[in-house]
C-alpha cells in the first residue's frame, strides 16, 4: 500500500527529501519503488573521496576545502544536512600474499629477478585500487547521476568504468565537476610518491567522458565549472571537453597534461593545428566566456624561457601569451607554481595589455626562494 508522502507532487516530495541526512535518505529509497525513484533524484551535490586508509582520506578532506578542523574534531564529516554531501570511502587493505617486501638473496641476479617481482606486484595493486575507486563512482553516479548537479571526485586516476557512467548520466543537469588526483601527502600508498609531481598517464577514458565513440549521445553538455589535478588528459581532449561545454565559465587546471601551447592557443582564439575548423576572425575566442582560468603547476605553458623580457615593446611584451588576449571576460587568472613564467613577466604583460583584475603570479612553493609562513608574534 503506497505511503503518504507518494501521493504528493514530485516537486514537494524532492523539497521534503532535501532536509534528511544521508543516512535517512538511504533509508528512505529502501522502503518503496516510487521511493527509491524519488530518493535518487534529490541529491543535487556530492562529494565523494575513495582512499586506502583513513588518514589519507582525512588529509584530502583538509586539503580540498571540504571540511575545516574544527568540523572535523567535532565528528560533522558524516552529518552534513541538506542536499549536498560528503562520503569519504576507506579501502580496506588488499592481500596479495605473505611474500615479505624487503628481499636478501645470496645473488645478484635472483636479487633482480625478486625486484623485478615486487615492481610488477605494485603496479597491479594500483591498477586495481584505481579500478575499485572508479567502480564505486560508477555505483553511485549510476544511481544518483541522474539529479546531481555538482559533483566532486578525489580518488588516484580516473578509468574507463568511472568515465562511461560520469557520460552516461550527467549530459545535461550536471553543471560543476572537479576531479582531484593529486595528494602528495599520501606516501604509504600505492602510487610512488614522485608520481604526484606529475599528471596522470594518458588514457582513453577522457574519450569516454567527453562521449567520443560508444555509447553515442553521451558525455557533459552544461558544465559551467570545471577543476581538474593530476589529469592525464590531453589537449585535444581537453580541447574537446570544453568545446562540448559552451557555457564554460570557470576552468581550473592543476598538473594538467592538456595545459599546453595549441590549446591554450586555441582557447584563446589563434588559429594553430589543435583545431580543425576554421574559426571565423571576427567570432569570439572559444574561451571568450571563461571569467576564471587557472593554470598552476603546469610548466608546458611556455615551453622556452623568455630571455630579455624587460626589453621587448609593450605591444608584444606578453610574447607566447597572446592568446589571453581573447579572454575577453577573464576576472581571474592563475599562473601559481607554473615555469618558465617571470613574476615580473606576466605583471608588466597584465598592466600593459591585458588588465585583468585579478592575477596570481607564477611564484614557486618549491625551492630555496619559497615563501615561508610563520605565525606572528602574540604581543
Amino acid at each position: 500500500m503506497p505511503d503518504k508522502i507518494s501521493s504528493l507532487p514530485l516537486e514537494i516530495i524532492l523539497h521534503i527529501l532535501s532536509y534528511l541526512p544521508l543516512k535517512s535518505l538511504l533509508a528512505f529509497g529502501e522502503t518503496c519503488r516510487s521511493n527509491f525513484e524519488s530518493h535518487s533524484l534529490c541529491l543535487s551535490g556530492l562529494r565523494l573521496g575513495v582512499f586506502e586508509k583513513r588518514s589519507h582520506s582525512a588529509i584530502s578532506l583538509l586539503r580540498a576545502g571540504w571540511l575545516t578542523p574544527e568540523q572535523m574534531l567535532e565528528g560533522l564529516a558524516d552529518n552534513a544536512g541538506g542536499d549536498s554531501y560528503r562520503i569519504s570511502i576507506v579501502q580496506s587493505a588488499i592481500n596479495y600474499g605473505t611474500s615479505p617486501l624487503v628481499y636478501k638473496p645470496p645473488t645478484k641476479t635472483r636479487d633482480l629477478k625478486r625486484r623485478v617481482h615486487l615492481t610488477q606486484e605494485t603496479s597491479r595493486t594500483h591498477e586495481h585500487i584505481v579500478h575499485e575507486q572508479n567502480r564505486i563512482l560508477a555505483q553511485v553516479v549510476n544511481r544518483y547521476g541522474r539529479g546531481l548537479r555538482k559533483l566532486e571526485f578525489m580518488a588516484y586516476d580516473l578509468d574507463v568504468t568511472g568515465a562511461t557512467a560520469l557520460a552516461v548520466n550527467s549530459r545535461h543537469v550536471l553543471n560543476h565537476l572537479a576531479l582531484r588526483f593529486e595528494h602528495p601527502h599520501i606516501r604509504d600508498g600505492s602510487m610512488r610518491p614522485s608520481a604526484w609531481l606529475s599528471p596522470a598517464p594518458g588514457s582513453t577514458a577522457w574519450n569516454c567522458l567527453i562521449g567520443i565513440g560508444q555509447p553515442t549521445h553521451s558525455g557533459p553538455r552544461g558544465l559551467q565549472s570545471l577543476v581538474m589535478e593530476r589529469a592525464g588528459i590531453t589537449p585535444w581532449q581537453l580541447m574537446m571537453l570544453v568545446k562540448r561545454n559552451p557555457n564554460l565559465n570557470v576552468l581550473k587546471l592543476r598538473t594538467c597534461r592538456g595545459v599546453q601551447p595549441e590549446f591554450l592557443d586555441w582557447l584563446g582564439g589563434i588559429e594553430g593545428e589543435l583545431d580543425d575548423s576554421n574559426m571565423d576572425d571576427d567570432s569570439p575566442a572559444p574561451g571568450a566566456k571563461l571569467e576564471v582560468l587557472w593554470l598552476e603547476n603546469c610548466h608546458d605553458i611556455l615551453l622556452y624561457h623568455v630571455e630579455n623580457y624587460p626589453y621587448l615593446p609593450d605591444e608584444v611584451c606578453d610574447l607566447g601569451l597572446e592568446w589571453v588576449r581573447g579572454l575577453n571576460s577573464l576576472k581571474s587568472l592563475s599562473f601559481s607554481e607554473s615555469g618558465n613564467l617571470p613574476p615580473d613577466f606576466i605583471k608588466r604583460a597584465n598592466d600593459t595589455l591585458w588588465r585583468i583584475p585579478e592575477v596570481i603570479l607564477p611564484y614557486t612553493s618549491n625551492g630555496d626562494k619559497a615563501l615561508i609562513e610563520v605565525d606572528p608574534l602574540r604581543s
